[in-house]
């Protein structure tokens, strides 16, 4: 099994029915389309998906369905859970239902030292030989930023291949990108407007927006370097609908809202507690309108 997180990778959105339950008829679509607009693998059940908010079973349909929708393209699946007992367990599940690949945060109840993000990753290479895994940097969220020489570590040690890592912090030095490449692992970038918006060049691209408008954010990654008239109109509507998205401080809840907004109707995330505002509602319904 091999997977080099490379290119675009769309994070879909878990599409929900009016009850609460997975539509699983809608992931597919969103996963079919992905693979058909050129997107180069799918990323399930991380912070797009939502994915600490499934059961087991949940979690199994949602990998075995969207494998089966995307065809030959890879599809990865996050794998974080309160406990290493329950990432191992979630680890073991997503390769026995296809997936290529895992996406791990170091999350846990308190924030982790290296020596216990280490164990942490060791125990999941062990538990699933030959998975590749991308480490899942969520410095803001989780209070932990994985440094180059962890990463180093974590590659000698055989438990990681890649990074996805914030492509926009206040804190970070220039040359983040080449000194994570230097630690001899894949590096991916993610945050919407950041990736519109002129962010280092870098191995891949995590983003959820892709999975909701990929013929657009294709245009704009084949089109990093140089340019077209018609990439240029897809970056610029790409990084409004980001800000916008970004703007209303609940992220998951607004690609719920622009991706009924853009046809796979979904009620809300189970975990947004807040719904939208009417205005960052309709600030969302007038950059989609605006779709080049």
């Amino acid at each position: 099994m091999t997977s080099a997180f490379t290119g675009l990778l769309a994070y879909p959105i878990t599409p929900l029915a009016e009850d609460g339950s997975v539509d699983l008829d809608g992931l597919a679509g969103l996963v079919g389309a992905a693979v058909a607009a050129g997107v180069d693998g799918v990323v399930l059940l991380a912070t797009s998906g939502a994915g600490v908010s499934f059961d087991d079973a949940e979690r199994d349909a949602v990998v075995r369905v969207a494998v089966a929708a995307a065809g030959r393209a890879p599809v990865h699946a996050g794998v974080a859970g309160e406990s290493a007992h329950r990432v191992v367990a979630r680890a073991r599940a997503a390769v026995d239902a296809g997936a290529s690949g895992l996406v791990l945060p170091p999350f846990a109840y308190l924030p982790l030292d290296d020596a216990e993000v280490r164990a942490l990753y060791a125990r999941v290479a062990t538990a699933v030989p030959g998975a590749p895994v991308c480490f899942y940097n969520k410095p803001v969220q989780l209070g932990f930023d994985v440094s180059p020489d962890l990463l180093a570590t974590l590659r000698d040690d055989g438990s990681v291949v890649a990074v996805k890592d914030p492509a926009s912090l206040p804190s970070r030095p220039a040359g983040r990108v080449a000194a994570l490449r230097a630690a001899g692992v894949v590096v991916g970038l993610s945050g919407d407007p950041a990736l519109t918006d002129g962010a280092e060049p870098a191995d891949a691209w995590h983003t959820g927006l892709a999975a909701l408008a990929p013929a657009e954010y294709v245009a704009v990654r084949r089109a990093r370097v140089g340019r077209s008239e018609a990439a240029d109109a897809a970056r610029t509507w790409l990084h409004d609908l980001a800000r916008a998205v970004a703007a209303t401080g609940r992220p998951l809840a607004a690609l719920h809202a622009v991706a009924t907004l853009l046809g796979t109707p979904t009620a809300p995330p189970r975990d947004a507690l807040v719904p939208l505002t009417a205005a960052d509602g309709q600030a969302l319904r007038d950059v989609v309108a605006r779709r080049p």
